[in-house]
């Protein structure tokens, strides 16, 4: 597809022409595709705080029993599903997929090697959003409504690519980069193999602004979280910067203090954005920084051993409560305002837990499982195994009206609440 300044340098086209000229790549679009319902999920950790909580979703609460399960071809190492209308998109290897929520019908599926969830971003210039989505050199603008299949080959289907020159070459790897976020039309994300954090148009992937935090050889940024008009942003080893959401311009830069081994092991992960200020998580503790000084206001010792990972171990956050695991033996439940220890349940995984409805969901890539943990008591509600005989590629789930959705190798899986006399 012709970039924006292709077609302005070609044929020096008025604005409305222009946008016809976008919307004709577009493909088609069902009426049920871009409606709104009532229950999205639409990035990764639901929101651009990164809270993985929705006040508004609900899954199952008691027991669990499969809805539906889609079997998409190619769809490996899946990256976390997102909701968005009507519609549940995932990308895994070599597939992007777009599926009916309610039934799983499959609405298209694209070829395409992608590295993380997408996020929706309001593109003017087309009938739909851009979905934006990190990727080998890069983050790559897709059109949500799918573009065509054409002999074999998708068309349509990436907008830009941004915010250097696209690479010759494209390799077929599991979706571990960071996901971008996108706030209303623009997308902040973190560009791959380098420490720059930027924010882009969604239009055409234009770069609004940048900036690089610490050395390029050891900082290990991971996904920026958006709350009012400041961008956070954690990067290892033990950087926290918060930026301007306009600019990019900085507002301030600490450095966490090294806990026992964390000099040679630990890294800061991704963080959340709260009404208290920013939970950044580590190796064996976890955070609370001011939102105006980055000072730290409380601090929790888990003595866990989280590792260095640009996707996993992120805290969530719900009524009130932080829900963090620590790596190696629990799921831990704290006060957010206190940073006291309300419960912990013993799991052993590193894994980014969801919030919906008073459950906590967890899931483990290497395990074909969901748990359902009550976000009050820390009791175990249900677990369901599902089964399946590659037991490798799960996704973290996400949650809408009543149904919990998880991405697996080659299916996506809708999970509800089991009637009474249903299997489990």
């Amino acid at each position: 597809m012709p970039s924006r300044r292709q077609v302005i340098a070609s044929g020096g086209l008025t604005a409305a022409a222009l946008a016809g000229a976008y919307r004709s790549f577009d493909g088609p679009v069902e009426p049920s595709s871009v409606a709104t319902a009532s229950v999205e999920w639409p990035m990764a950790r639901a929101d651009g705080a990164g809270s993985g909580y929705n006040p508004d979703a609900s899954g199952p609460t008691d027991e669990a029993a499969i809805r539906w399960v889609e079997e998409i071809d190619g769809l490996r190492y899946p990256s976390s599903p997102i909701l968005v209308g009507d519609t549940l998109f995932v990308v895994g290897r070599d597939r992007v997929a777009a599926l009916e929520r309610e039934s799983g019908d499959v609405r298209f599926t694209r070829r395409g090697s992608y590295q993380s969830s997408p996020a929706p971003a309001r593109a003017s210039a087309y009938r739909s959003d851009t979905f934006a989505v990190a990727g080998e050199g890069g983050i790559y603008g897709l059109n949500a409504a799918g573009g065509y299949e054409l002999f074999g080959r998708s068309i349509g289907v990436e907008r830009w690519h941004a915010p250097d020159r696209k690479p010759n070459r494209r390799i077929s790897a599991p979706p571990y980069r960071p996901p971008p976020v996108a706030i209303g039309d623009t997308i902040y994300a973190i560009v791959p193999e380098t420490n720059r954090v930027v924010a882009l148009e969604a239009n055409s992937g234009r770069v609004d602004w940048s900036h690089e935090i610490g050395d390029e050889r050891s900082s290990q940024p991971t996904r920026p979280v958006v709350s009012d008009e400041t961008v956070y942003v954690a990067s290892g080893p033990t950087t926290v910067v918060a930026l301007e959401r306009a600019s990019g311009a900085r507002r301030w830069s600490v450095e966490l203090e090294y806990r026992d081994d964390e000099l040679l092991y630990g890294s800061v992960l991704s963080a959340t954005a709260t009404s208290e200020g920013v939970l950044v998580p580590r190796r064996q503790a976890i955070s609370l920084l001011d939102p105006a000084d980055g000072s730290v206001r409380w601090e929790y010792v888990h003595e866990g051993s989280v590792l260095a990972d640009p996707i996993t171990g992120a805290a969530a956050v719900a009524d009130g409560r932080v829900f963090v695991t620590d790596g190696e033996t629990a799921l831990h439940a704290l006060d957010l305002e206190t940073g006291e220890r309300e419960w912990r349940y013993e799991y052993g995984l590193q894994v980014n837990p969801v919030v919906a409805d008073g459950v906590v969901y967890l899931s483990y890539d290497w395990l074909d499982e969901l748990l359902a943990i009550d976000a009050e008591t820390g009791d175990q509600r249900w677990r369901y195994e599902f089964g399946f005989d590659r037991t490798v590629g799960y996704s973290s789930p996400i949650v809408g009206d009543g149904v919990v959705y998880v991405a697996g190798p080659n299916r996506v899986i809708a999970l509800e609440e089991a009637t009474e006399g249903e299997d489990e």
